[in-house]
């Protein structure tokens, strides 16, 4: 099966484009429980206007969060590192946009609702726009999205690309632009599980108040019976997607970029009944310059896009703040093997594969970890080499 022909292709191409990427600096957060804060230090240094721009550390930005994070009981017991309440108020008091701007919760139980007010409102005035994702989880800040028509008033646009600025991984942070269908499936795949004042609401920081609307998006099946090849997941669709034009992966221009392996992962982001059953697989395929290599010789890694592992449909892409290393099976074996005290013999009975699930461990599709089973135990890695025992959920907004 070719990857050739993809869902955005050319007659799908769209007709409107919101893109403020260029003025929102990407930060990486520097503590697990800074994504809020990372994503108000980028929206705040990434106002339409430079001359409204202001810098604050990530500790200033979280000491505000604090101060203004929401005190209902239920939130405070459910233990939310950056709530609602606590980014639009630290916004406001440290940077309110000008002029005589503010920044408002938008929250519903209808996602197509709150995905039109941020449309609406980027169009309109061109701000970066924080949301909630992984039922909860983790912030990201939007910085762009395509559509078939502009979203105005009264209409329903078909949102068909959205764009991301992830302050994961730590100390990175990343630039990744998906396809509408898979930002639906994985990332805004259900509302916010955790107790409070947020529950089973889709939420959005935004500036400023709501229009009526909705957003239609054209979702797609995502599992199936049969993977394609990686050699196929690796073919084509850069040119056809116009990736290369866009300026943050440009380097895919260069003539000393390669693709890696592709890289086989399952991914579990619903409840565990679905688990279970059928669920999605993608390949993420990196890319990287030549002459960039790391540690133990494994290549660098500046952008990687996923695809999906059934149809070979684009579904995203991603260009890391920095060269990141992906860490090979082997290097994963052995730390699961030295935790469980294995003989060098007794490695190759360890079952390894890659998982991406949101949780404590990753919000971020291209940044899976690896599940080590042996010995009726099952441990995990992430991409730095950390060892876990378990997986756990994501402190509410870290």
């Amino acid at each position: 099966m070719s990857v050739c022909v993809l869902v955005l292709a050319a007659a799908a191409w769209p007709q409107h484009t919101v893109d403020v990427h260029a003025n929102v600096p990407v930060y990486g957060q520097q503590m697990c429980i800074y994504c809020g804060a990372a994503s108000a230090q980028m929206i705040m240094n990434g106002y339409p206007n430079p001359a409204d721009r202001l810098f604050f550390t990530q500790l200033q930005i979280w000491n505000t969060i604090q101060a203004n994070n929401s005190t209902v009981p239920a939130d405070v017991a459910q233990g939310w590192a950056t709530d609602p309440l606590g980014l639009q108020r630290a916004m406001i008091a440290m940077n309110p946009p000008p002029p005589l701007g503010t920044w408002q919760i938008h929250m519903n139980t209808n996602r197509d609702s709150v995905m039109f007010d941020i449309l609406y409102w980027m169009n309109r005035n061109n701000f970066p726009v924080a949301t909630l994702i992984n039922r909860g989880g983790h912030w990201v800040v939007i910085v762009g999205f395509q559509s078939d028509i502009a979203p105005v008033a009264g209409s329903s646009p078909v949102l068909q690309t959205i764009r991301i600025h992830d302050p994961e991984p730590h100390n990175v942070g990343t630039d990744s632009t998906m396809a509408a269908a898979a930002w639906y499936a994985s990332p805004w795949n259900g509302s916010i599980i955790y107790a409070g004042t947020w529950t089973n609401q889709y939420v959005a920081v935004i500036e400023p108040p709501a229009e009526k609307g909705v957003v239609k998006v054209k979702e797609v099946k995502r599992v199936g019976e049969k993977f394609i090849s990686p050699e196929a997941a690796a073919k084509g669709w850069i040119e056809k997607l116009g990736l290369a034009k866009k300026d943050a992966y440009a380097v895919l221009n260069r003539k000393d970029i390669a693709n890696q392996a592709p890289i086989l992962v399952r991914e579990e982001s619903k409840s565990k009944m679905e688990m279970e059953r059928a669920v999605p697989h993608y390949y993420v395929v990196p890319f990287g310059l030549l002459s960039e290599i790391g540690r133990c010789g494994v290549p660098l890694t500046r952008i990687s896009i996923i695809v999906n592992a059934y149809t070979g449909d684009f579904e995203e892409v991603t260009a890391f703040g920095e060269p990141i290393r992906y860490l090979p099976q082997q290097e994963a074996v052995q730390i699961a093997g030295r935790a469980l005290k294995l003989k060098d013999e007794e490695l190759s009975a360890i079952k390894a594969s890659l998982l991406f699930r949101p949780s404590d461990i990753t919000h971020i599709r291209t940044y899976p970890f690896w599940v080590l089973k042996a010995k009726e135990r099952v441990l995990y890695v992430d991409q730095l080499g950390t060892l876990y025992g378990a997986i756990k959920v994501s402190i509410p907004g870290d």
